[in-house]
């Protein structure tokens, strides 16, 4: 089958295609919205078959096209939802629509101004959507943060857990979701250490659940831990450690290093396969790495192997492994729960009286939480892990960043606040009011079209409410993350009318590629 090698698109038509598959991304994600949105049901092979769901990022990974030029289009828009989850743990559905409406607008200003005039206005905005945001948020407590956590949820019970979690860990604590053994949710305050950025290198490394469903996590009970310092660079040199371990009734090996070579991680995810062993690798953060070396070994009882103290990975025995009650990575970051006693430990680091070693002891001191999903099926289990997940997320942006009237009603008081004198300004004060839109138009509502600032759509009622006074809020950071990668992603498309696609079969369907085919 011969492949094409005319890969270049120029032009308004391929540039349109390139937005159209946006489009079709946001308007399904949209659709969700509010309390008055949908859901979705995505074809799936686990749960058993599909998952109903209106999580917007869930919703957008999920779409392939079949235009090649439109389904690049959804991987930028995808982008910027991944760096808005990143960032703050939400905020994908208002990417989404922002996204597709800061375009809408940009294009109609072509015909007038020029794609880099648009960019660098649009760009200019951000730092004053930045401070207007600020001035209209409102610092909570633990006891307030219910009700972020009920929206994000859309479920009372969800909410109030999580507020009643908070009031027990103060607002700087931290709350990792699980999968609950019942049907019922439940939740543990823990002793446990958070390793910010120290990464899981591998989503074959997470775990699997009963249905088959690959988590976005690895949870690992009675956990074994082994530090190093050296490159990880031979995959046989893990199956002797392996190996022996599992004649000492280890059955899993929880590694955190330095660097490792990509070229071992299959090897690793067989021998799980094949020895019903298992391995997880967790790559350390930069930021504070020896540090976190010194602290976790602290915390576990692990011996450091250090080639620079004359102990390599090959002399790596039972005696230098810690061991955590158990062990939560994902991609973002390590929870270790269970940890030993680090009190003394601690009490010298406040000794020493300077401000790294005061940071290192808070982070021993933090308190955590481990939140349990449960569910009657595994359908359902699906769809409240994903709310629980975002309320988490919700509830620690709003109690670390603050709050601002939800619905929408925030991002249209930027709006107002926009000078009209430049095409950004103009752009923007068009697009932002695109969430309360949406939200309206998917409950069967009108928008409000008065003066007060803080009032808005209660889209469960139809009313027009003060959004602050009635708990209908959103975090500050979610939202602004959400209008800095919107930003960032449209105003780049709105420059970009040259495509180079990889290339594709003759019998490619796309009617840029091959004329005569059929517009899907």
């Amino acid at each position: 089958m011969s492949i094409k090698q005319d890969n270049l698109y120029t032009g308004a038509e391929a540039q349109k295609k390139l937005q159209v598959g946006i489009e079709k991304v946001a308007n399904a994600v949209g659709i969700t919205m509010g309390t008055g949105g949908s859901n979705a049901i995505l074809e799936a092979i686990e749960n058993p078959g599909h998952i109903m769901t209106n999580d917007g990022y869930s919703i957008a990974n999920a779409i392939k096209l079949s235009d090649p030029i439109e389904e690049m289009g959804k991987k930028i828009l995808l982008e910027s939802i991944n760096r808005a989850n990143k960032a703050s743990g939400d905020g994908s559905s208002t990417t989404c629509v922002l996204t597709k409406s800061i375009i809408e607008a940009g294009q109609e200003a072509k015909e007038k101004h020029s794609p880099m005039d648009i960019k660098r206005s649009i760009d200019d905005y951000v730092s004053l959507i930045e401070k207007e945001l600020e001035s209209q948020s409102k610092v909570i407590e633990p006891k307030e943060v219910g009700k972020v956590a009920t929206i994000s949820a859309e479920d009372e019970e969800i909410g109030n857990r999580i507020q009643e979690i908070y009031e027990k860990i103060g607002k700087s604590g931290l709350i990792y979701w699980d999968i609950s053994k019942t049907t019922e949710d439940s939740y543990t305050i823990g002793t446990g250490i958070t390793v910010e950025g120290a990464k899981l290198v591998s989503p074959y490394m997470a775990d699997i659940a009963e249905s088959g469903q690959s988590m976005s996590q690895a949870s690992v009970k009675n956990a074994n831990i082994l530090i190093t310092k050296q490159k990880l660079s031979n995959a046989a040199e893990f199956n002797a450690i392996a190996e022996s371990l599992h004649n000492d009734d280890i059955h899993d090996l929880v590694v955190f290093c330095d660097d490792f070579d990509p070229l071992i991680l299959p090897a690793l995810v067989q021998t799980r396969i094949k020895q019903s062993f298992r391995f997880v690798l967790i790559k350390m953060p930069v930021l504070w790495r020896d540090w976190w070396y010194e602290d976790i070994a602290k915390a576990t009882g692990a011996t450091v192997i250090d080639p620079a103290n004359g102990l390599r990975l090959k002399d790596a025995k039972r005696e230098h492994l810690g061991v955590v009650d158990q062990l939560i990575a994902s991609q973002e970051d390590t929870y270790l729960d269970g940890i030993k006693d680090v009190s003394n430990y601690v009490k010298s680091l406040e000794e020493l009286d300077d401000d790294d070693s005061k940071l290192r002891a808070s982070r021993l001191n933090t308190k955590t939480a481990r939140y349990f999903v449960g569910a009657q099926s595994d359908s359902a289990l699906s769809y409240r892990r994903l709310k629980v997940e975002d309320a988490i997320s919700a509830a620690y942006q709003a109690l670390n960043g603050g709050i601002v009237a939800g619905g929408g009603v925030a991002l249209r008081n930027v709006a107002n606040s926009l000078p009209s004198d430049s095409i950004g300004g103009q752009i923007l004060k068009k697009s932002l009011v695109s969430i309360e839109k949406q939200i309206a138009s998917n409950s069967g509502y009108e928008i409000y079209t008065g003066n007060e600032q803080n009032c808005g759509l209660n889209s469960k009622t139809g009313e027009y409410v003060d959004m602050l006074e009635k708990g209908i809020v959103d975090p500050k950071n979610v939202v602004l993350n959400a209008c800095k990668n919107a930003i960032s992603v449209a105003s780049t498309v709105l420059t970009a009318p040259t495509i180079v696609s990889l290339p594709r079969e003759e019998h490619d369907t796309n009617p840029l590629v091959n004329p005569q085919g059929p517009v899907l």
